[in-house]
Order: structure tokens, then C-alpha cells, then sequence
């Protein structure tokens, strides 16, 4: 603790002045303006002090030298002043899809996300009976300046933004569709990824050294209406796929009970695998050959449906978001010092 401490004493004092580097008290308190709106300096402390705390650690423990480097010397300086300056980037960047997206008439109630996430945190506090003020210097030593304050701000923040973000994306992406011929023309041009080699059978499987602990389980999933379900609850459950020759391998009796078509279905007792005792749920048989078109249509349509998404949102923000970007009036901290651009 108190060599972290020391780190975060030292980040505050070494890199504010690095961040803040001008005269003017009037801009002390502001990192950016964009199309008026201003982020203040404690924002966007909050996003790089963070991460320099957790790095200064990390280098420290890994290679003492490489972090002397960084801290105290004028090649380290620099690198840091490039990743302050890029972070200022990434938030002057999500303002300006913020501004997009109220311009377009998606408006997100930060107020209430403001308030949902104060309740998270006062109720998490009390429930753990933590105090504020340890929670304050938690958060300062995480390299929050102002504590439990900056980070609950920091975490409303970046909320809005991706209800934002994905608002904006839902919005643009929603006409996205897939024909039927272009379904069928995907399937023909990689009808080689569709080839099935070898016979096979995909099963959950749960494996005991007990025929009594295996029947209680086979017995439980044999009872409910979802047996791949009550496989699900235990953390060893296996999620496996066998050839015909690898059941054969272990027990050749299984493979009639498995090599079969089906939607799913638990086998009808507790069978022997490895020495062991098992309870097998089989979920699917995929037999030799070619999966048919049909087989395969849902994994077509959503790879076929993603990638005109993707194309629509890279054609949004060439079209649409970076003229927005290109229009907007943004100045920076350091734009009156030594005239420096990112």
C-alpha cells in the first residue's frame, strides 16, 4: 500500500503540471470546449489518472528500469503527453457523438442514470459497511483526484455514451436485410466449410466417481421438463463433441445411444465413461457429409446480416459523422501551448 501510495502522490504531482501548463486560472479548470460544450479537467483526469496509476504499478513490479524511463526522463515524458493527448481525442470523441445523436433526436436521461448509479454505490457502501471516506480514499489511490465523486461521475459518463453509442447504432443498422438469394449464393461459395468429414455427436456432459451422487443428478434432470438445464447449475459440467470412433473408444455400447438424430434429449440412464460414471445430455448428431442449407441458414443470415451492419456504420461515419466531426469548433488545453496539435 504504501509503495502505491507513493506512485499515486507522484503521478498527482509529476503529471497535472504536465496536463496543465498554462498561466490563465480561467482555463485551469477546462480540458476541451466542442461546439461549446466543455470537459472539464477533473473529467478528463478521471479517464487518464486511472490508468497512469495502474500502469506506474504494474511497470514498477515488472522491470524497475523501464518505469525509471518513464517517470524520469524526457523520452518517458513524451510518450505520456502522446497518451494524454489521444485520450483527450477519445473524449472529445464521444461528445461529439453525444451532440449527433441529440442533433438526430436521441436524447439519453443522464439525470437518471446519475441517480441509479448513486444508488448502486450508497447501496453497495451499505451492504458492506463501508465508510465514504474510506470509499474516498479507496478512489484516490485508484487516481480518482476528488475520490467517490470523479468515479461515479466517470461511470455515468461513460453509460451515456454507450446507451448513446448504441442507440445511434441500432438506429443506423436497422435496415440491414438478407434475401434469400443472397443466402443461397453464400451457402454455394462456402459450401466447403459446410463438409462434416466424420459422424459426430455434441453432449453435456457431468462425470462422477459415484454411481450414487451420478444417479441423484441423472435422476433430478430426468424429472424436469429442461434436463440440459439442471446440467447447467454445476461449474464441472463438460461441453463436449465425440467422433464415432472416441465414443466407441470408451464404451462401445453408447454409440447407438448417441450416433442418432435428435433436438435434445438426456440418455435414458447413467452409462460408464474413463472408469467413471456419467449422466449425458445429448444435444445434437451431426451425420457425414454436407450440412444442407436449411441446417445452416440462421448462421448465414446473422453473418450475412452483421457485415451489412458493419458497412452501414462505417458509410455513416464517412457520410454522416465525420463532416459533423469536420464542422464542429474544438479547441483543446494545449492548443495555447507552444501551438502543439495531437
Amino acid at each position: 500500500m504504501k509503495r502505491l501510495l507513493i506512485a499515486v502522490l507522484f503521478i498527482l504531482s509529476t503529471v497535472i503540471p504536465v496536463i496543465a501548463q498554462t498561466e490563465n486560472a480561467s482555463n485551469d479548470t477546462v480540458a476541451a470546449t466542442v461546439n461549446g460544450e466543455i470537459i472539464y479537467m477533473d473529467t478528463f483526469l478521471s479517464k487518464v489518472l486511472p490508468s497512469y496509476t495502474e500502469i506506474s504499478k504494474r511497470i514498477e513490479e515488472v522491470d524497475p528500469v523501464f518505469s525509471d524511463i518513464l517517470i524520469n526522463t524526457e523520452v518517458g515524458q513524451n510518450l505520456l503527453a502522446e497518451y494524454e493527448k489521444r485520450s483527450l481525442e477519445a473524449l472529445i470523441e464521444e461528445t461529439l457523438v453525444m451532440q449527433y445523436a441529440r442533433e438526430v433526436g436521441i436524447e439519453i436521461d443522464i439525470q437518471a442514470i446519475r441517480e441509479t448509479v448513486n444508488k448502486s454505490i450508497m447501496d453497495t457502501l451499505t451492504e458492506l459497511n463501508i465508510a465514504k471516506s474510506d470509499a474516498d480514499l479507496f478512489y484516490i489511490l485508484k487516481g480518482y483526484i476528488d475520490g467517490l465523486a470523479s468515479y461515479e461521475s466517470k461511470v455515468v459518463r461513460d453509460l451515456a455514451y454507450r446507451e448513446a453509442l448504441n442507440t445511434l447504432y441500432l438506429a443506423v443498422t436497422d435496415s440491414a436485410t438478407v434475401s434469400e438469394d443472397e443466402v443461397l449464393q453464400y451457402y454455394q461459395a462456402n459450401s466447403s466449410r459446410y463438409a462434416v468429414a466424420e459422424e459426430k455427436v455434441t453432449v453435456k456432459l457431468l462425470l462422477f466417481d459415484s454411481f450414487s451422487e451420478a444417479y441423484s443428478v441423472w435422476k433430478a434432470a430426468s424429472r424436469d421438463s429442461n434436463p440440459a438445464a439442471v446440467l447447467d447449475t454445476f461449474p464441472d459440467v463438460q461441453n463436449k463433441s465425440y467422433t464415432r470412433q472416441e465414443i466407441e473408444s470408451v464404451n462401445p455400447e453408447l454409440v447407438r445411444s448417441l450416433f442418432k438424430t435428435t433436438r435434445g434429449e438426456l440418455l435414458p440412464s447413467v452409462v460408464t465413461m474413463d472408469n467413471r460414471y456419467a449422466v449425458i445430455y445429448l444435444v445434437s448428431y451431426t451425420p457425414a457429409g454436407t450440412k444442407s442449407l436449411d441446417e445452416m441458414r440462421g448462421e448465414i443470415e446473422e453473418t450475412l446480416i452483421n457485415e451489412k451492419k458493419d458497412l452501414l456504420w462505417k458509410s455513416w461515419r464517412a457520410e454522416e459523422f465525420e463532416p459533423f466531426k469536420q464542422n464542429s469548433t474544438i479547441t483543446r488545453y494545449y492548443d495555447n501551448i507552444g501551438g502543439e496539435q495531437p
